[in-house]
């Protein structure tokens, strides 16, 4: 049980997002404060659509040390902040806020977490094959320009809107000179020709895709393949499922989640995250 000192010298962080009720970033984040000894607080807030300029407004006049941004805001609060980084700029999405001299700064440690995660649970060479994304939001966006910085090479995307595949992968070829070989529709057709060709597959959708449990059904063996489903509840999805039974081996976002609070949390304090004592928190040892 984690046991916080609150008093008038507490640092307070927030998680806006909606909802944000089921997230784990409270448990990473208050773990790490604990573990270091640091009078600070970090707290999950709720914030409706129509509120969404004046909660980060708040943040600056409460002098709230800063905090996360989640779904559904990632990408809508970019008009709000007085700073963005170059990253999160070219991505058009944050997932970190600090406050500075009364100013919100916005980063997005998605992609360098997730490309920690990956390296925890894939052989180095996976980077250096095709890569596939279902998926062109902001979670995929976040990720691919980070392969793209770790070294990938060759990317296929598919998703269900071709023009915000052709739109991801021209930012991608533009701003990192990665080569996305193929866009490819969301269906079960497509998705099992990339899957013939790609070891390493990322799942950036909200949902279950009927069209991707449909191409992984008629797929014999999945056998050195790795699959990252960038959502963590439920920490076990029906497409995971059916990657397992197919020799593959699968992973919730929980892995990535550590890692960009991880990165994230040294943003907050300049401090190295006790990493050991968060994945210990969340279960995952």
């Amino acid at each position: 049980m984690i046991s916080l000192r609150i008093d008038g010298e507490t640092k307070v962080f927030l998680l806006l997002g909606q909802p944000v009720s089921h997230s784990l970033s409270p448990l990473l984040h208050n773990t790490a404060f604990e573990t270091l000894g640091l009078n600070c607080v970090y707290l999950a807030a709720p914030v409706a659509p129509e509120t969404l300029p004046e909660a980060l407004s708040g943040l600056k006049a409460l002098n709230i040390g800063g905090g996360n941004i989640t779904a559904p805001y990632k990408e809508a609060v970019l008009p709000y902040l007085d700073h963005i980084s170059p990253t999160a700029h070219l991505i058009r999405s944050v997932n970190t806020l600090i406050t500075r001299e009364g100013k919100l700064w916005g980063d997005s440690t998605d992609g360098p977490g997730f490309i920690r995660a990956l390296r925890e649970a894939a052989p180095e060479e996976a980077l250096k094959e095709p890569l596939l994304i279902v998926g062109a939001g902001g979670a995929a966006r976040a990720v691919a320009y980070s392969l793209a910085e770790a070294g990938a090479s060759k990317l296929q995307i598919v998703n269900r809107s071709a023009g915000r595949a052709e739109e991801l992968a021209a930012l991608l070829e533009s701003g990192t000179g990665l080569n996305v070989v193929e866009i490819a529709p969301l269906e079960p057709a497509a998705l099992q020709r990339c899957l013939e060709r790609c070891r390493v597959v990322i799942y950036a959708l909200p949902g279950d895709s009927p069209e991707l449990a449909q191409a992984l059904a008629g797929l014999s063996s999945l056998e050195g393949h790795y699959f990252f489903d960038l959502r963590y509840h439920p920490p076990e999805t029906a497409l995971m499922g059916l990657f397992q039974q197919r020799g593959g081996k699968a992973w919730n976002g929980k892995k990535m989640l550590l890692w960009q609070a991880a990165l994230a949390f040294e943003q907050f304090t300049g401090l190295a995250a006790p990493l050991e004592a968060m994945r210990r928190a969340m279960g995952e040892e």
